[in-house]
């Protein structure tokens, strides 16, 4: 995977977790309409910043392997959720949370790094 496109799946990651905090945090407790309709432009808001993390998302996938570029998008993710979930809404940190997390980047920074092996069939 290129800088620039690690690039992209670490802001995608970013924005994503962002926009869950937004909607997690925007989102009533009893979910009615009305209660919704209150909350539709922080509802909004949050959405649109998910969704360009997924724009952003989508560019990676496009400009890579699916088989580098779908892991590296969800194992970011994951981890920035864990971390996000810590930051904004006092989710214990566990060390199983942070080993489970350092493999995860270990993962991702390992297929990061492969190379396609060529075959007679590619």
């Amino acid at each position: 995977m290129r800088p620039l496109d690690l690039i992209l799946s670490i802001l995608c990651a970013l924005l994503t977790t962002l926009g869950m905090i937004g909607l997690k945090t925007a989102l009533p407790e009893v979910l009615t309409l009305p209660a919704l309709l209150g909350q539709a432009l922080p509802l909004i808001g949050a959405a649109a910043v998910y969704f360009l993390g997924l724009g952003l998302w989508t560019v990676a996938l496009a400009r890579n392997e699916m088989s580098i570029a779908y892991p590296i998008g969800i194992g970011l993710s994951l981890f920035s959720a864990t971390l996000g979930g810590h930051w904004a809404f006092g989710e214990a940190l566990t060390v199983g949370k942070l080993a489970g997390g350092g493999f995860i980047l270990l993962g991702a920074f390992l297929i990061s790094r492969s190379k396609a092996i060529k075959t007679p069939h590619s």
